[in-house]
Formats: structure tokens, sequence, C-alpha cells
């Protein structure tokens, strides 16, 4: 696992082209949990590595842009195996030198975490996101990723808990999925509000739309 945390601090986000970047990606990983939500040409990487939960095609733009940024904290509401937080984290710390990173779940920290705990240093929040507050992050977080209660109230909920930790920019998971309506009903209602972009790419391989990721700055 570690020669795994070690290539993706090698990446250079800012120099690799987007078609590159996306087909790299799968190379570190992939969750298989929904497989029918996931394009079945990358199944070769599923369950495997760091098992992070993203389409590469909207991941590979998404990364792109969040570099262009000067982050230097970064919060992930449900971070289940942590593959994307690990991704984000590394990206960002190439750039931007170190990263405070906070990981929030309910669920007992995986063992994919404990592995990259022993490499680069973070937070484990094992807590509802309601519960997050001052004492738990005694500072402001530039960056946070909403990926947790994907009720209309529970994101409503975590969007404003998060404001307490005044972030630049924040992002929305599910924002275009069939699985998760009432995201994509809270993430139209709010957009046009803030400067805001949307990932959205999907695969013709899958019977649907699923995932999608909505970045705004605030």
């Amino acid at each position: 696992m570690v020669e795994i945390f070690k290539k993706i601090s090698q990446v250079d986000i800012k120099e690799i082209d987007l078609n590159l970047l996306e087909t790299t990606l799968p190379t570190f990983g992939m969750n298989g949990e929904n497989s029918r939500e996931l394009p079945s040409e990358l199944s070769e990487h599923f369950n495997t590595g760091i098992r992070f939960w993203q389409y590469p095609n909207q991941f590979a733009p998404y990364l792109k842009q969040i570099s262009k940024y000067r982050i230097k904290s970064y919060l992930e509401i449900g971070c289940r195996w942590g593959g994307t937080f690990i991704l984000t984290k590394e990206i960002l710390t190439k750039i931007n030198g170190e990263v405070n990173g906070f990981a929030c779940d309910y669920m007992p920290q995986s063992k994919i975490l404990d592995e990259y705990q022993k490499y680069g240093n973070f937070n484990y929040l094992q807590t509802h996101s309601q519960k997050l507050n001052g004492k738990l992050i005694n500072q402001d977080i530039d960056l946070i990723l909403i990926d947790g209660d994907h009720s209309y109230e529970g994101l409503s909920r975590d969007f404003e808990i998060c404001k307490q930790f005044n972030p630049k920019y924040v992002s929305f998971h599910d924002i275009c999925s069939d699985a998760c309506p009432e995201v994509v009903k809270f993430w139209n209602e709010i957009k046009e509000q803030y400067k805001h972009y949307e990932f959205m790419s999907q695969y013709d391989s899958v019977d649907g739309n699923f995932l999608g990721i909505g970045l705004i700055e605030i």
C-alpha cells in the first residue's frame, strides 16, 4: 500500500493532462460496491488499492480545478474506505506543502486509512457530522467535501455545519446521481448562489447517471 501512496504523491497534477490523469487514477484502486453504477471497462481495478469511490472522468477534472487554489486544510465528511480522501490530500500536499487533513465518518477507521496513517499525517474523526464543532476541529478549513447523509435535510444540515469552519470551497458528491435524488435537488437549488463548477461526465457502459461532483467558491 505504501507504494501506492508514493505513486499518488508523485503525480504532477499541474503538468499531467486530463486524459492521462483519468487513465492513471484507476490504477490506484477503485471501490467496487454498487457495481451496477460503475463502468465495466474499469472492473479490473475494483476492490483494489485505496478503493476511491469516484468516476475517473469526473474526478480528474475536479482535481485539476482544486489544484488551482491555495488549500492548506481539508475536511471530508463521509470518507468510507478513504481513497478519495487520500488522493485529494496527497495531491493538495504536493502543490501546497503540508495540508491539515480531517476525515470524518461514523464508521471505524478503515484498514486502508490505518495504513495511510503510517505514511501521512491526518486526523480521523469517528463521529456523525452533526457533532462536528470547534473542539474537534479548532481551525478554519479551506476545502470541505460533503459526502455523508444523502437526504435533503441531512445535506442541508451538513452544509450549515460546515460554515462554522469558514471554508473557501465546498464540494458536494452525487450531484447528478439517479440514486440520490435529494442531493440532486439540493445542489440544483443552491448552485446559482455561488460561482460553481460541475463534474458530471458519465460512461456509456453504465445504465443511468451516477455520482457527480459539484464545487462552489464561497
